[in-house]
């Protein structure tokens, strides 16, 4: 057996982990502009360097993990955290990925020039769900616009989005979208 399939499978998986988190940030940041689908894709052709102070790998039970100043960089994508583990289910093949900080970060900068971030205390993906879930002061913002709550969950296969407010009753859900620019010589908006 070759000692380095292991790391090349984890290496994978955190490709496509940051591949689909990139994505389900930018369907968030669709909602605030049209063209976020579109924008970002040259990052995704980049190579994936994960910095991080100490890193262990358990490799009969299929876990990674990264501490301390954790940074994933992908092109323009930049991820975060102080702690990242990713783990695959022994009996169904299926992986999760789950990033923590104080709060964990995303940054990306879209083809427009315009820069998406988003923040959480958690950051998970589950590969065979298919739901991407940031908890703990989540908030997203691209040029203007915003949403935060307390927890945003996409669900990929249906692609379907809900903000939930925390368990105080004084916390809400808070969209906030950024008026469409109008055209100077004749008052009418530029984007209809």
């Amino acid at each position: 057996m070759n000692m380095y399939k292991p790391l090349t499978h984890v290496r994978n998986s955190l490709k496509h982990y940051f591949t689909q988190c990139a994505l389900a940030t930018l369907l968030l940041g669709f909602v605030m502009s049209p063209n976020a689908l579109a924008q970002g894709k040259a990052d995704f052709e980049q190579n994936i360097e994960v910095d991080s102070e100490r890193d262990w790998f358990d490799i009969q039970n299929k876990i990674a993990v990264f501490e301390e100043n954790v940074v994933i960089t992908q092109g323009t994508l930049r991820i975060t955290a102080d702690h990242l583990e990713v783990a695959e289910d022994g009996e169904t093949g299926s992986r999760s990925f789950t990033a923590e900080g104080s709060p964990a970060t995303y940054q990306q900068e879209l083809e427009d020039g315009n820069i998406i971030r988003a923040e959480a205390a958690m950051i998970r993906y589950d590969e065979n769900a298919q739901i991407l879930t940031m908890s703990g002061g989540v908030k997203v913002t691209q040029a203007g616009s915003q949403i935060q709550g307390h927890e945003i969950v996409y669900n990929f296969a249906t692609q379907q989005m809900r903000a939930i407010r925390g368990e105080d009753e004084s916390d809400r859900v808070t969209t906030i979208f950024q008026p469409s620019k109008k055209n100077e010589d004749d008052n009418e908006p530029i984007n209809r």
